[in-house]
């Protein structure tokens, strides 16, 4: 299923996320809910339509409670460190020679600012 396996949530992913001391335990595992949340960050569906059946093996988790994850380890800033130690531990196979962060720092062709509208000299 999809290119994160359980192996790979399991190493790289489940290590930074905050998991509560008190209140409920968590009925099915956490990697099942982290290969929802990235189903539903990938296809770009909302909540309501996760397609829930498909990711829970015995218990199946309603989109709230999947939300609720997402929303929880968002507000911890799980992703972000997440995010972060994984480029951190990959960065020898990275290329950032030519990483743009947005459109503010791309070079202007064919006269820049003195273009106007379709090419027209302004």
């Amino acid at each position: 299923m999809g290119i994160m396996d359980k192996a790979m949530i399991e190493t790289w992913i489940l290590p930074h996320l905050t998991i509560g001391t008190r209140g409920f335990d968590t009925t099915v595992p956490l990697t099942e809910i982290v290969r929802c949340i990235f189903h539903r960050l990938k296809t770009g569906c909302q909540w309501r339509e996760l397609p829930t059946k498909e990711f829970f093996t015995d218990k199946v988790l309603h989109w709230n409670s999947v939300f609720y994850y997402y929303n929880k380890w968002s507000k911890a800033d799980c992703w972000r460190t997440i995010w972060i130690n994984i480029l951190s531990k990959n960065r020898k196979y990275l290329d950032m020679s030519s990483v743009e962060f947005d459109g503010s720092h791309t070079p202007a062709k064919n006269g820049g600012d003195g273009v106007g509208y379709q090419g027209r000299k302004a």
